[in-house]
C-alpha cells in the first residue's frame, strides 16, 4: 500500500523520463481504494508537457538530443474528464474518458512502470514512467495498440531511452486485452457511471512550489 489520499486532495501524476519530467497533471484523489489509487480529473483540467526550450515537442526532436536536453513546462488542456486508475505492483494504469456532459466513452490502457505514490508537505503526487505503447479500448470491448511504432523505433536508441524491456511492456499490454476480451473488471462496465463530488474543490492552475523534486 502507498500513501493514501484525501478525497479530493491535489495529487500530481508524474511522468518521468531518465532523469527528466515529461509531464504533470493535477487530479482529484477518490478515497476509500487500498489496493490502488483512483483519481479524477474534469474536462478543461490544465497540466503540463514538458518540451524542448525552442518549442518542441517529443515529436519533433531527436530521442538523444531529447534525453539530453533540459527542458521546460508548457500548460495543455484536455477536453474530456479522466478517471485514472493506478493499481499497486501492475505495469499499466486504466483510464476512463468522458465528454464534457458525463458520457463515458472509452477506457485507455497506459503501459508504465508502477505508481510510486509520495506526499512532501502539503504537496502529493504519483510518480511513474510512461512506456509509450497504449491500448485503446472501445466500449464494446474492442482494442487496439496505440503508438507502436514510436515505440519501436525508441527501442532501438537504448542509450537515449527510458524503456529497456519490450517484453515486459507487451506483456502488460496483453493482460489488459485479456481482461478487456473477457469483460473482466475493469472493463465491466465499473465506473462508467462515475460522478465526482461537487464539493471538491477547484484543481489548482499554477505548477505548485515543489514540483520538481527529486522522484
Amino acid at each position: 500500500m502507498g500513501v493514501q489520499f484525501d478525497s479530493g486532495e491535489t495529487v500530481y501524476l508524474r511522468h518521468l523520463q531518465r532523469q527528466q519530467i515529461g509531464l504533470i497533471f493535477p487530479f482529484q484523489a477518490v478515497a476509500g481504494h487500498e489496493d490502488a489509487v483512483l483519481l479524477w480529473a474534469p474536462a478543461g483540467t490544465q497540466g503540463w508537457h514538458f518540451n524542448m526550450t525552442d518549442g518542441r515537442g517529443m515529436a519533433q526532436t531527436p530521442l538523444p538530443e531529447w534525453s539530453a536536453s533540459p527542458r521546460v513546462p508548457v500548460p495543455h488542456t484536455v477536453d474530456h474528464g479522466v478517471l485514472s486508475w493506478h493499481p499497486y505492483g501492475r505495469d499499466y494504469s486504466i483510464r476512463w474518458f468522458f465528454r464534457p456532459d458525463g458520457t463515458f466513452y472509452r477506457w485507455y490502457a497506459n503501459l508504465e512502470a508502477p505508481a510510486v505514490t509520495w506526499r512532501a508537505g502539503d504537496l502529493a503526487g504519483l510518480d511513474t514512467t510512461d512506456w509509450d505503447l497504449d491500448v485503446v479500448i472501445e466500449p464494446d470491448r474492442g482494442w487496439r495498440w496505440k503508438d507502436e511504432e514510436e515505440f519501436v523505433a525508441r527501442l532501438a536508441m537504448p542509450d537515449s531511452y527510458w524503456v529497456d524491456d519490450e517484453e515486459r511492456v507487451r506483456r502488460a499490454g496483453k493482460e489488459v486485452i485479456a481482461l478487456a476480451e473477457a469483460g473482466a473488471f475493469p472493463f465491466d462496465g465499473t465506473w462508467c457511471d462515475f460522478r465526482p463530488d461537487p464539493d471538491w474543490p477547484p484543481l489548482p492552475l499554477d505548477l505548485p512550489a515543489g514540483w520538481d523534486r527529486a522522484r
